[in-house]
């Protein structure tokens, strides 16, 4: 099953498999060489909101089995009335929604199932499916059935066909990929996975393991989370693999279940690189810059990461004290001093005033360990709360820390007395406030990302309606609709559900105006 050997990236013509093999050309975009060694590029004008392509994943995964469709991805909540997920009953690990589901599934798991039966108990099998063990053998057995239907083919001298109904054939880019072991620290712990996988498929580890061990390096850094999807499913999508990253991405990516659509989200030129970014979107520039140099092996020089290192930035988000609502920077001068200004009075801070600003990024630290001690909810105590008040006084609205404190203590559904450390008054006339301008300030003043800040204000409206803020929520929803949605088609929501939402929220503010909450 293991391949017995991996083809370089420069035995391969990669631009006329983009072009000929998937029809890059007809999209509108080619791969080209350039200073980050392969990038793609338009060959045309493209309009905002455009749609460039759609793309199903090579192979993919479900980390927590029992949530969704092993194949579909639906959720088990999603099901029809009375109908729930069904255990494959022989290797019961995998579960699928339907009969149509299992059978598509079949080719890919009837091998995997075997493997995986030969397992002796459950928990062995659900440790063992870890993301790279489950993507190896999926990618191992679909590269080998792929590998056998184009020998048929050339044995049948079917070769000039393209017969590709059961086929992708995007193993030769999965090939292609670098797997930066010369930059890893972490060979040697991959090394003995890599060994443990060839006797899991009883072949021999000498000669298979180094194999295994390229391929695994290789899709480490590039399995994807399936966006807006439970269950941390992944996916490996070949043909998006050579959009490079920029902090500032001028695609957004919007996803059904597990098939992706790739839009522009501003006027694109001809010959113009096309950018997705790999990193979070709202995060410190310092937490940016580390996640992508530890998980993708580089050194981000986009258009912002420049203009940062240039005036080197120490992406401090504290509120100036004189103005009262201008953020505080670190930063070098023309002078190339060090110096502490606020961006809107631009009073720059000396001395003991400069120490005294300093002090306050404690508050950010104290913070951040409470909300690092686990990956569980964070409960609000007496101490969390007083760090929050002082947080909201002395950092700025803008500051990323809020979105992970809003996500990790579930802040918005503390109301109602079901935290006796936080009450609707200060929900409503702070934290509130603060997330609209924080959410705000990164998705559109700094990315322009208007998909995924519609995407973000859709789940914040819920929130607010399941938390009894109707007609705030209205005035959002209208809002979007009103300024951001009007390329509705294009941005990948539903016209329909959307004037339902709109609906269902003015029906709830009629039906509740005595005990409709309202952020002030």
């Amino acid at each position: 099953m293991i391949p017995n050997n991996i083809k370089k990236r420069e035995e391969l013509k990669l631009s006329e498999i983009y072009k000929e093999k998937y029809g890059f050309d007809k999209k509108g975009i080619e791969l080209r060489n350039c200073e980050k060694g392969i990038g793609i590029f338009s060959n045309r004008k493209f309009k905002k909101g455009e749609k460039i392509m759609n793309v199903e994943p090579y192979v993919w995964s479900v980390a927590k089995h029992g949530i969704v469709c092993d194949e579909c991805l639906k959720n088990k909540l999603d099901l029809e009335e009375g109908k729930t997920l069904k255990r494959c009953s022989i290797c019961k690990l995998v579960y699928y929604c339907s009969t149509n589901c299992q059978t598509k599934a079949w080719k890919i798991h009837k091998q995997e199932c075997k493997i995986l039966s030969t397992i002796p108990s459950t928990t062995d099998k659900r440790n063992l499916n870890t993301k790279s063990t489950t993507m190896l053998l999926r990618l191992f057995i679909k590269r080998n059935l792929e590998l056998n239907n184009n020998n048929n083919n050339n044995n049948n001298n079917n070769n000039n066909n393209n017969n590709y109904d059961d086929i992708t054939g995007q193993y030769e880019i999965i090939d292609s990929l670098l797997n930066h072991k010369d930059i890893r620290s972490d060979n040697n712990e991959y090394k003995s996975f890599s060994s443990g996988i060839c006797n899991l498929l009883c072949e021999d580890p000498q000669l298979k393991a180094p194999i295994v061990l390229d391929y695994l390096l290789k899709l480490e850094p590039n399995c994807i989370t399936i966006p807006r999807c439970e269950a941390s499913s992944i996916g490996l999508y070949p043909l998006m693999l050579f959009f490079n990253h920029s902090c500032i991405p001028n695609i957004s990516i919007i996803n059904d279940k597990k098939e992706l659509l790739i839009i522009t989200n501003r006027n694109i030129e001809k010959d113009e690189e096309l950018f997705i970014n790999y990193s979070p979107a709202i995060c410190y520039r310092n937490e940016r810059l580390e996640n992508l140099k530890q998980c993708f092996f580089f050194d981000c020089k986009c258009i912002l990461c420049l203009a940062e290192e240039k005036i080197k930035s120490k992406d401090l988000y504290i509120r100036c004290n004189k103005c009262n609502s201008g953020r505080i920077n670190q930063k070098i001068d023309s002078n190339n001093k060090e110096i502490l200004m606020c961006y809107q009075c631009l009073t720059i801070y000396k001395d003991q005033e400069k120490d005294e600003i300093l002090k306050k990024k404690l508050i950010i630290k104290q913070l951040q360990n409470k909300l690092s001690i686990n990956n569980q909810i964070v409960n609000i105590d007496e101490e969390f709360k007083s760090l929050l008040q002082l947080y909201c006084k002395d950092i700025h609205s803008t500051d990323p820390l809020f979105y992970e404190i809003v996500n990790k203590t579930q802040l918005f559904y503390l109301g109602d007395g079901k935290n006796k450390f936080i009450g609707d008054n200060e929900l409503s006339t702070i934290y509130h406030k603060r997330y609209q301008i924080m959410i705000k300030y990164h998705l559109l003043q700094v990315q322009n990302l208007e998909y995924e800040y519609c995407r973000q204000m859709i789940d914040y409206i819920n929130t607010l309606a399941v938390t009894g803020y109707f007609k705030d929520a209205i005035d959002i929803l209208s809002n979007l609709i009103s300024n951001y949605l009007t390329q509705i088609d294009f941005y990948g929501f539903n016209r329909e559900e959307l004037l339902s939402l709109n609906y269902n929220l003015q029906y709830e503010y009629k039906h509740n105006l005595k005990n409709c909450k309202i952020i002030k």
